[in-house]
């Protein structure tokens, strides 16, 4: 009897090891659309699309309005993800423990979920104010940047990545960090630029084309996500560089080939936001790709645990 219960156990834990990097794959991948859908709540003016919180217009099931709709799928979406992130915090808890870097990052965003989850209903019941709107962005990369961490420790093949020889060299390895974190601090700006209203301060590119005074702030804030846009490409080409250089691992090259083809779309898609006055398509995909973007890098940041 006490045979077939380690044997039942170990089956147990040998499963949920298994599980771990398929859920922190699937919640990412969640999240990721989650944000999208959310920029698409955004930019079709149906924030309010459900304009009470956690029911829509007082019924589990919202009635047949299209921005209710809009609305309400993003929360069945975020709904999806929520049960992603506590199946994967749970399964964390009883098999990785001793792994910290899978760990804490799954328990973490369980705690920031509930933050998440909080602040959307602020969001509502204050009437989309900017600066929730804002928050709700920050924190929701933040769970998608700790995701990244989880998958990015328990999938093998980054695994093999991550144990190349270039991840010994500290130099690397702080200007990843440095680069990662910039790259952070540049969704942060991209969510002011929106919620102050400065998306179109500037109507030229890459330079702003206006002095306007009365537009000074707004200015202002749209340079400085250029310019951290302009630091964040810079740095990503001396990382591209780097990695192509290395020959002892063509996954390392393939991967360097990903991170530039996404540099690459979302200045295209800044640009495009500039050039052609926002457009829907653009706006919400320029949100999307930046949240990819950020967990590519994040994923290849992850130390081995």
């Amino acid at each position: 009897m006490a045979v077939s219960t380690i044997d039942r156990t170990s089956t147990s834990n040998a499963t949920g090891r298994r599980l771990v990097p398929v859920l922190a794959l699937t919640a990412l991948i969640s999240t990721i659309l989650l944000i999208t859908m959310g920029s698409i709540v955004r930019v079709t003016g149906y924030g309010l699309g459900c304009p009470d919180w956690p029911l829509c217009y007082g019924q589990v099931i919202p009635p047949t309005v299209l921005g209710a709709w809009v609305e309400f799928s993003h929360r069945l979406l975020g709904g999806l993800a929520g049960i992603q992130i506590v199946l994967l915090g749970l399964f964390a808890w009883r098999d990785y423990r001793g792994r910290t870097w899978v760990f804490w990052p799954a328990i973490a965003a369980i705690g920031l979920l509930i933050v998440q989850v909080s602040l959307g209903g602020l969001h509502v019941i204050f009437e989309i104010p900017p600066v929730t709107g804002w928050i709700h962005t920050g924190v929701a990369m933040l769970i998608v940047g700790l995701l990244a961490v989880a998958f990015g420790g328990t999938w093998p093949s980054l695994q093999s990545i991550r144990e190349t020889s270039i991840f010994r060299d500290r130099r690397f390895v702080g200007w990843l960090s440095v680069t990662t974190v910039v790259t952070y601090f540049l969704v942060l700006t991209g969510s002011f630029v929106t919620r102050s209203g400065a998306s179109l301060a500037c109507p030229s590119f890459p330079l702003c084309g206006s002095s306007a005074p009365a537009m000074r702030r707004l200015i202002d804030i749209q340079m400085l996500h250029r310019f951290t846009a302009y630091s964040v490409a810079a740095l990503t080409v001396v990382l591209v560089i780097w990695l192509l250089a290395r020959q002892d691992s063509q996954r390392l090259k393939r991967y360097a080939v990903v991170l530039a083809a996404l540099l690459l779309v979302q200045l295209g898609l800044g640009v495009s936001n500039v050039l052609l006055r926002l457009p829907m398509w653009s706006r919400v995909l320029h949100l999307a790709v930046a949240a990819t973007f950020w967990v590519s890098l994040v994923v290849l940041w992850t130390p081995v645990s």
